[in-house]
């Protein structure tokens, strides 16, 4: 062998392998951190697909209208001049009010037209 190549001692070989003992370890402790890190992420992401499906699901069930769809024909509109003056026509579609809701004073609701 030449000089330098210089084969390590025992106490070199020793402290060579703790010091890579103490990285691996910190690898380690870093790649549990990430785990947890990842995990709390996707918690954090169902959770905020959850409420974005109720929120959804809430604004959905407010938009129906409960009632009975109805298109305004002439007849309603000579038998009713008040449907004139709210701005219906011929041809648009309206939701009756249940009897409760008519009741409670609930006018009927005029359906926007796609």
């Amino acid at each position: 062998m030449s000089e330098e190549q210089k084969v390590p001692t025992k106490e070199e070989i020793i402290s060579f392998l703790k010091e890579q003992i103490e990285v691996k370890e910190f690898q380690l402790k870093l790649q549990e951190i990430n785990a947890g890190l990842a995990v709390a992420r996707a918690e954090e992401l169902k959770a905020l697909s959850f409420i974005g499906q109720m929120t959804t699901q809430g604004g959905q069930k407010s938009e129906q209208p409960q009632g009975t769809p109805h298109t305004v024909t002439q007849e309603d509109l000579d038998a009713n001049p008040e449907l004139v003056e709210a701005g219906l026509s011929v041809g648009d579609d309206v939701i009756i009010p249940t009897a409760e809701q008519f009741a409670e004073g609930v006018p009927a609701k005029k359906l926007k037209k796609n």
